[in-house]
């Protein structure tokens, strides 16, 4: 069972209604009724204009469908330059490694084919990102490539 609350709401600071999935709104005393009764819960950031997914919880390591999808318009291919493979043939990637504390959200995530996500992870080739999120790759010799930019 999916339940969402605006935080606007929970804060008191919106009237927007919670959802529950399959059946629409829902008031907000029935959204906490159902919450309480939780066995587990994730926490999911969206853009409150768009509704796309911006941040998991840190407890998800799986790239929900949603946020896959979003990493698909946001890079439409594979971000190893001169790629052109298509990023829902890809896998996503966290650039920072789940392992060392990398999240489950846009910022850590790329779509990479399977070459060359074994690439980074199997040699010396390296992608950062700056703070602006631009990425670029380092090779092996130590030369920068930038990877292609998104198409718009």
């Amino acid at each position: 069972m999916i339940v969402t609350v605006p935080a606007l709401t929970l804060l008191g600071a919106s009237a927007e209604p919670a959802t529950l999935e399959g059946y629409g709104p829902i008031d907000l005393d029935t959204a906490r009724r159902l919450a309480g009764n939780a066995t587990s819960w994730i926490r999911l950031l969206t853009d409150p204009v768009t509704g796309a997914p911006l941040a998991l919880d840190r407890k998800t390591y799986r790239v929900p469908l949603a946020l896959r999808r979003w990493l698909g318009v946001t890079h439409p291919t594979c971000v190893f330059p001169g790629c052109n493979r298509a990023a829902r043939e890809c896998d996503i990637d966290h650039r920072t490694a789940w392992v060392e504390g990398g999240t489950t959200d846009e910022d850590n995530l790329d779509p990479k084919c399977r070459h060359h996500h074994r690439l980074r992870h199997e040699t010396l080739w390296e992608p950062s990102a700056s703070p602006d999120g631009d990425l670029t790759w380092r090779s092996p010799r130590g030369e920068t490539f930038d990877a292609d930019p998104p198409p718009f």
